[in-house]
């Protein structure tokens, strides 16, 4: 099964929530973002953006210090609009997308606009959805099952759906919610990039030992890419 972030056309609501971006000495607060349905229990968001992967934005198993799956939210001028800007890719969730066959798929911005302000509204319970608008349609973030048609749109209500999202700063996630084990590492070339998933760090050495920038854009060559015990030459071009 694969988990993507998506968008659904429907109607407004009502109460935003706040989440402050820096803390009481000043450093930047990171949020880890939860699908509040039980069909996706203990899986966040991740940005994808720098992999091949089909879409963007995903869904994967939390795992305690992955900044794929930490987010900064750069608050608008508007209460309870924000920016999603991811802390490994610097990319923000934008709001705007395109269509890969019945889904759509949410895109990514490289910069920081205002044009990408979401806003997001409390259900209660710690839940919130996350929406924009397209003209005079709400549009909603959500997650759906590619493997499966895309999901029917319910009026009624928004708690515990697809299109819910629980919001916890990433340095205080519940233990009850299952990390990821380290043994699901892959790592990959993507355009001049290295990207590895599966655990929350790792190191790149060029050909001679020197050790690089790991997320940094690299020069062609042969680098060793050390992973959660993991060992592989990776080919940039």
């Amino acid at each position: 099964m694969t988990a993507m972030l998506a968008m659904l056309a429907s109607t407004s609501t009502a109460q935003a929530q706040d989440y402050p971006q820096k803390d009481s000495d000043g450093a930047t607060i990171y949020y880890k973002l939860f699908c509040a349905s039980p069909q996706y229990e203990g899986l966040c968001l991740q940005d994808d953006s720098r992999s091949d992967a089909t879409y963007p934005f995903g869904l994967a198993a939390h795992e305690a210090g992955n900044k794929y799956q930490e987010w900064t939210l750069i608050p608008g001028n508007d209460e309870g609009a924000y920016m999603l800007k991811n802390r490994a890719t610097y990319r923000c969730v934008a709001a705007s997308g395109n269509w890969v066959d019945a889904f759509f798929a949410q895109g990514f911005a490289t910069k920081a606009d205002k044009s990408n302000l979401m806003l997001f509204t409390a259900l209660g319970d710690g839940q919130v959805t996350i929406t924009y608008q397209e003209g005079t349609t709400t549009r909603y973030l959500l997650v759906g099952d590619t493997s499966k048609g895309p999901e029917i749109f319910d009026k009624k209500g928004h708690k515990d759906t697809s299109r819910a999202w629980i919001i916890y700063p990433a340095g205080s996630v519940p233990s009850s919610i299952t990390t990821a084990s380290g043994s699901q590492v892959s790592i990959q070339a993507v355009g001049r990039h290295i990207v590895v998933s599966g655990t929350s760090h790792h190191d790149v050495y060029d050909i001679q030992g020197r050790r690089v920038e790991s997320e940094g854009e690299l020069l062609p060559g042969v680098y060793v890419v050390e992973a959660a015990g993991t060992v592989k030459n990776v080919l940039i071009k």
